[in-house]
């Protein structure tokens, strides 16, 4: 299986919905019970005693019914735990592999933005040190704060301390696995421009042939096109919403982002 990290309004949900159009890809909607585990894994090391709380957690979950039941049932989270090794990546990888199959797909894969969050439980527990690829999508923080102010559930003050999560989150996750093989980073303003290139090398990442479908914005996203966060994902990649925050963002977000996430900046080659 494969997770695909990134921010909120990096792009996640575009690369994700354009590999979901690749015959041998599935990735369900946003979870939410990858960091909850991790937190369980953390703290209780006897597998007889976290098993059977971690299965409770998966099915409890508020989007349970709607993102994972119609790819995997409850019955079949037991049996995945049950044949899982004793790690979070084990538990993933059992988890994602059926729901793949069940989605008469060949490879599963997570795209969850919250658990960026998370980076460091999950980098304590063994996450970062196994098998399982890691997809990273870095969108300049300036973009992804113009983005942001466009949301309705942007909480009051966000661009105050979102830069410095942007900062922290990403060069973590990078500066832990930029040198290994099972890692890839690329920039929502490099997918943007030339969807092909970077949906080859995602595709090549994982084990897989490009396909022209991914290419095709009039299937993309059918389930969430209507969703309010997400009207463009229907349209064409659109080249200049990488660079739309050098004239529409406010000149004092500009310069707390330059100022607060000026190590991400120059890291992802932005400044």
């Amino acid at each position: 299986m494969f997770i695909l990290f990134g921010s909120p309004r990096s792009g996640t949900t575009l690369l994700k919905e354009s590999l979901n159009l690749h015959s041998g890809i599935f990735v369900p909607n946003q979870t939410t019970f990858i960091s909850p585990i991790a937190h369980v894994m953390g703290c209780i090391s006897d597998w007889s005693v976290a098993r059977p709380l971690i299965s409770k957690i998966i099915k409890s979950t508020d989007d349970f019914a709607e993102v994972l039941e119609p790819y995997i049932s409850a019955a079949e989270i037991d049996d995945a735990l049950s044949e899982a090794a004793p790690t979070l990546a084990g538990i993933l990888t059992s988890i994602y592999r059926r729901i793949a199959s069940n989605a008469g797909k060949q490879l599963g894969g997570d795209k969850t933005p919250d658990d960026l969050l998370s980076i460091r439980k999950l980098e304590e527990v063994g996450l970062l040190n196994s098998d399982i690829r890691f997809l990273h999508i870095v969108r300049d923080v300036r973009g992804t704060m113009l983005s942001l102010k466009n949301v309705t559930w942007a909480p009051s003050g966000i661009e105050e301390y979102f830069p410095r999560l942007w900062n922290y989150t990403n060069l973590h996750l990078h500066n832990a696995m930029r040198d290994r093989a099972n890692y890839l980073l690329v920039r929502y303003e490099d997918l943007v421009a030339n969807p092909r290139d970077v949906l080859s090398r995602s595709t090549e990442f994982l084990g897989l042939s490009f396909e022209e479908s991914m290419l095709d914005n009039s299937k993309r996203a059918p389930v969430l096109r209507n969703d309010q966060s997400h009207l463009n994902l229907s349209r064409p990649f659109l080249n200049d919403r990488a660079t739309a925050w050098q004239t529409s963002l406010p000149p004092d977000i500009t310069a707390h982002c330059c100022t607060t996430a000026a190590e991400g900046l120059k890291a992802f080659g932005y400044i």
